[in-house]
């Protein structure tokens, strides 16, 4: 019996984390060696072992380290054995709980290398003493790094892999852009810009297979939030300690005035929440009475119409939601009429430098033609893995075909440029003219009303912040003051329009040219030039009964409003389409 009461019962407790392992060479199998030999010598009974791997000893929340414990509890051992102290615990804190159980359930515990005794006061002083050392160790390295780590974000320096859009020089951890890839980023944020969720934005790069790889939300969600793409490193952001920015450290590819707009909308769309129905102003409208922001309400008639109000949370102010697009509307044809008026020096801001663009992309073929060659060199000289070239080379590839694609659009364009006079033969207007023709016809025709709910949301969300109202008792609403989108505001006069046109007339992305007024002999000598080329069909029919979406859009080639031969006569329009 009273062998029984006395033979010892061992957990053997074996860890290592990779940064051990690596740095010292204590394997688990070495350890889990040495402690058996050691319960061998001394004649120590092995209940189990409890082989710890890949984890750091920075706290107890370790799975086979809890399991020991509650054996330990449960009676099933009397003796933690371990090679080094270190490898059980590094926390003077979890240290004193871990000797107060060993106490509590008659248990002790003994290392391979140092010699310790929890039984008595001068052991358990010796163990406080090895863990501290080791604790010690610890906060110094993690000074060290930290300061490292500090010193390299002032240069710009990242270690790991770069995010999309960056990339590093060559045996270098400085950053510079990767042009291709960039855009990627840039589409991103115009994207969320003009009203796109992030989860419509992965659904569309998923369905383009964009840079052939699979986006989830919070990859796009951190792109949209990390201040590296405006030249910021972050350091202190996902631990404890305060958070610092390093400014323009590293080449920006948005800049300050779309990173903050986007921080912006985000932190509104967090206020948002699932809706069924479309509000085309939702978070743009300020309250007349206290000047909150107002959330959206709905109710349903007798004969089941739906109403849409926009609602105060605070002072249970309501308002129609036809009433301030009727309003709205108003304010806004006579602000854009001013500002067509006096902007007589309007340039197309979508038209593209192409030139400049054709070098850039050039460069950035020739770049990874270049690494495709150093990459297969480096194969052929033994520097480079089977695997690792097969995925280098397809990444080049992913780009090139990326960057060939680009270019040849831009080609196309400057050849385009380059015979602008015979392409004016069959579109036969000048990007001002066309942008002039379709504001006005948007604002005769009125094609707001024609426009959806959801494409008036979009056009209300790119061009505009905030929209100020005051209501009479009579509950008629007036426009006070709009805060346009800084970004869109320049040539808003015609782009505001554009963009309602081209919702309207725009079709499967394919772009119908309006021309500008001819009368009827004009028409019919421009309509015989074509003919030289094309075999075309003209229908005329009155403004007012037009109906873009009854032709085959496909076929239609431009749009001719008619001069009117007398202040009587209603306006007619000419479709041209080509004829197979």
């Amino acid at each position: 019996m009273k062998q029984e009461e006395t033979e010892i019962i061992c957990g053997l407790y074996p860890r290592v984390s990779t940064e051990d392992q690596s740095r010292f060479g204590h394997s688990l199998d070495e350890q889990e060696d040495r402690l058996q030999k050691l319960c061998e010598f001394k004649g120590y009974k092995i209940y189990k072992v409890y082989r710890e791997e890949g984890v750091s000893a920075k706290d107890t929340n370790r799975p086979k380290f809890q399991e020991m414990i509650q054996d330990m509890k449960d009676g099933k051992i009397n003796k933690i054995v371990v090679y080094k102290l270190d490898r059980l615990t590094r926390s003077i804190r979890d240290l004193e709980t871990i000797c107060t159980m060993l106490e509590d359930y008659n248990c002790s515990l003994e290392s391979v290398a140092e010699e310790i005794n929890t039984e008595t006061a001068n052991g358990k002083f010796f163990i406080r003493m090895l863990t501290i050392l080791a604790q010690l160790e610890i906060e110094r390295t993690s000074e060290r790094t930290k300061f490292g780590l500090i010193g390299a974000a002032k240069k710009g320096h990242l270690s790991g892999k770069p995010p999309i859009g960056f990339t590093k020089i060559k045996d270098s951890k400085e950053l510079i852009i990767d042009e291709v890839k960039a855009d990627v980023v840039r589409r991103i944020f115009k994207l969320y810009l003009d009203g796109a969720s992030v989860c419509s934005i992965c659904k569309l790069f998923n369905e383009e297979e964009v840079l052939n790889r699979h986006w989830a939300t919070t990859t796009v969600d951190k792109i949209l939030s990390n201040q590296l793409y405006i030249g910021n490193m972050e350091f202190g952001k996902r631990t404890d300690g305060e958070n610092q920015v390093f400014e323009n450290v590293v080449p920006a590819i948005i800049d300050k005035t779309t990173f903050d707009m986007v921080q912006k909308r985000k932190e509104k769309n967090l206020k948002n929440f699932h809706r069924k129905l479309v509000y085309i102003f939702m978070q743009k409208m300020k309250c007349p009475k206290c000047g909150k922001i107002m959330g959206g309400s709905s109710s349903t008639s007798k004969n089941k119409t739906k109403h849409i109000y926009y609602k105060c949370a605070s002072c249970n102010t309501r308002i129609n939601e036809n009433r301030i697009e009727k309003s709205l509307m108003k304010f806004l044809n006579d602000m854009l009429d001013f500002f067509l008026i006096v902007d007589n020096s309007f340039k197309p801001t979508l038209n593209l430098d192409t030139e400049n663009e054709i070098k850039k992309y050039r460069t950035i073929i020739s770049g990874l033609e270049e690494k495709d060659n150093r990459i297969k060199k480096a194969f052929i000289d033994g520097l480079l893995e089977p695997t690792t070239l097969a995925n280098e080379l397809k990444e080049i590839e992913t780009e090139l075909e990326m960057a060939k694609n680009k270019l040849a659009e831009l080609e196309e364009l400057q050849e385009s440029m380059e015979f602008k006079q015979d392409i004016e033969t069959i579109f036969n207007l000048k990007e001002i003219e066309k942008l002039k023709q379709k504001s006005e016809y948007v604002k005769t025709n009125n094609l707001w009303k024609k426009l959806s709910q959801e494409q008036k949301q979009f056009l209300i969300n790119k061009y505009i912040d905030e929209i100020e109202i005051e209501v009479d008792k009579d509950y008629n609403v007036s426009i006070t003051n709009i805060i346009f989108n800084n970004n869109e505001i320049e040539n808003i006069g015609y782009m505001f329009r554009n963009d309602c046109f081209d919702m309207i007339i725009n079709v499967n992305e394919r772009d119908i040219i309006l021309s500008n007024n001819k009368n009827e002999q004009e028409k019919n000598d421009y309509i015989s030039t074509l003919r030289n080329f094309y075999n075309i069909k003209e229908t005329t029919i009155q403004a007012d009964l037009l109906d873009i979406n009854s032709f085959n859009m496909d076929d239609i080639i431009q749009i001719i409003p008619q001069e009117k031969s007398s202040k009587f006569e209603k306006n007619k329009f000419t479709i041209l389409q080509i004829e197979v």
